[in-house]
């Protein structure tokens, strides 16, 4: 029975020890990702959007958020139009729709003092107006120097993405592009924005810089 006792101890202390050492090697493994953001170099990110109903709102704010959470500097600007549109209705779409067939429609814009050029990584938010950028956001797009900046686009809508990707690249003359997303959002922009499709768009953005 003695020996049955210290059989029995021995294997305790055994168990403890390699339970011990099991932890040990779990926090270790579970803190590479973290110790990869840590060490990684600080990323000054532009975070730039027009939000009509709040849908790329939501998703700017999310970024933000995302990005602070890893020691990234984040500013956050919205782009305003000096004339405030109308409110989603008939109004809104009639003028969206004879600004998206006025090519040259350029709307003015509230002043937002940023230079781009001080920016690692430039991420551009808008919704879908007609199939086409808002020419709000063009008319940003189109005063800035893009030259070799990262830059990736997000945006919202609710029956597709038409050229609105293609039209903003279009306006950041110069710049080099990453992976986009276009998420789909109902009005008006009450938080049902499809998270599942913009967390791993952040996640892939957080490894590309941390690399």
């Amino acid at each position: 029975m003695a020996f049955l006792k210290t059989e029995k101890g021995g294997l305790m202390n055994m168990l403890k020890k390699l339970s011990t050492l099991f932890a040990g090697f779990a926090l270790m493994l579970g803190s590479v990702d973290a110790k990869k953001y840590e060490d990684a170099e600080t990323k000054k990110t532009l975070i730039v959007y027009f939000s009509h109903t709040g849908n790329t709102k939501l998703i700017a704010e999310k970024a933000q958020e995302e990005l602070a959470d890893v020691n990234w500097q984040v500013d956050l600007q919205r782009i305003e139009p000096q004339k405030a549109y109308p409110e989603y209705g008939d109004k809104l779409r009639n003028l969206a729709l004879k600004e998206a067939n006025e090519d040259n429609c350029r709307p003015e814009f509230n002043s937002i003092n940023v230079d781009v050029q001080s920016y690692d990584l430039i991420l551009v938010g808008t919704p879908v107006w007609w199939y086409k950028a808002p020419k709000i956001v063009l008319s940003f797009l189109e005063k800035q120097d893009f030259s070799a900046k990262e830059v990736r686009f997000f945006i919202t809508h609710g029956g597709g993405p038409g050229t609105c990707i293609s039209d903003m690249k279009t306006a950041c003359e110069g710049a080099n592009f990453g992976k986009n997303i276009d998420v789909y959002g109902n009005y008006p922009g009450n938080g049902e924005i499809d998270y599942e499709k913009v967390a791993p768009w952040i996640k892939k953005i957080k490894n590309e810089n941390n690399q």
